[in-house]
């Protein structure tokens, strides 16, 4: 049996299409009772990750302490468990943080790691005593955060139940990450010395072009919903 809007072959014993939502009817076929494809839902479980997070921190804490100790035994200071230090608190911070809370909001959280980020290059930077931090560093992980974070607060909050609006978000992404690739060569230049070779238009160009894609699509309501039919998007 198909849908009669979508076409789209339909499993014994739905109520509706699960791809347009019509209802399912035929005129000629008698209703009757046929098991549903799937076992009904049984609701929220509640399961608790707090003895494996305690596991898993437990195993951040011990080789950042072993590096720290043997650091401060040989050196008699702070010298390579830094790094080491720096980027096991950098990878619990992304990975294992945001599992201790119940909603994980990633509005707040991308940030924190983006700044968590920062602060571990900036680490690096003084450290090796570069200069690249404030030239290069901040101004891309800035940007990379202002345009992340604008398209999580606009799928989150602005696309609603218009499905076709995500599109627009993506696509306007894919310009601004094209823009970027361009401010990238250029901060190599200022911050490094890098010649300008102009490598930077061709994924500006790419990403261009299929961010103003995806912006027609979501637009032209007929092609839309062509696409959503034959590739479900």
């Amino acid at each position: 049996m198909y849908c009669v809007k979508c076409g789209v072959e339909l499993q014994k014993g739905v109520k509706a299409c699960p791809l347009c939502g019509t209802r399912v009817f035929h005129p000629d076929i008698e209703e009757r009772a046929d098991p549903a494809p799937y076992p009904p839902y049984a609701g929220d479980e509640t399961v608790s990750h707090g003895g494996a997070l305690f596991i898993v921190t437990i195993l951040f804490a011990i080789p950042l302490a072993l590096c720290l100790l043997i650091d401060l035994q040989l050196h008699r200071g702070v010298t390579w468990s830094g790094y080491v230090t720096g980027g096991l608190l950098l990878g619990y911070l992304i990975l294992c943080l945001p599992l201790w809370f119940r909603r994980r909001n990633p509005v707040v959280f991308f940030p924190i790691a983006t700044a968590g980020t920062l602060l571990f290059l900036l680490y690096l930077c003084l450290k090796t005593g570069g200069r690249w931090f404030l030239p290069f560093a901040l101004p891309v992980g800035g940007g990379i955060l202002l345009i992340v974070e604008t398209v999580i607060v606009l799928l989150r909050y602005a696309v609603g139940a218009a499905r076709h609006r995500w599109l627009y978000v993506i696509g306007g992404a894919l310009i601004a990450a094209g823009g970027l690739c361009v401010l990238i060569e250029f901060l190599l230049k200022v911050a490094f010395g890098v010649a300008m070779r102009w490598w930077s238009l061709y994924p500006l160009v790419a990403l261009f072009l299929l961010g103003i894609m995806l912006i027609v699509i979501g637009i032209c309501r007929p092609l839309r919903e062509s696409l959503h039919k034959r590739f479900f998007i």
